[in-house]
C-alpha cells in the first residue's frame, strides 16, 4: 500500500512540474502577442498537466 501511495505522489508531482514549465513557458512565448497571456497559458498547463497524468498512470498499470 504505501508503494502505491508513493507512485501516486510522484505522478501528481510530475504533473504539478509540467503544469507550471507549460504554463510559464505559453504566456512568456504569447505575451507579446496576447496582453493576458496566462489565460492562454493556464488551460494549457492544466491540460498538459492531466494529460501527463493519464500517461504515466496508463505506463504504470501497463508495467505491472
Amino acid at each position: 500500500m504505501p508503494r502505491n501511495i508513493l507512485n501516486i505522489a510522484i505522478r501528481i508531482l510530475v504533473s504539478i512540474a509540467i503544469f507550471i514549465v507549460v504554463m510559464f513557458a505559453v504566456a512568456w512565448l504569447l505575451e507579446d502577442v496576447i496582453y493576458f497571456s496566462l489565460f492562454v497559458g493556464i488551460p494549457a498547463g492544466i491540460i498538459s498537466a492531466a494529460v501527463a497524468f493519464v500517461v504515466l498512470t496508463w505506463y504504470q498499470t501497463k508495467k505491472r
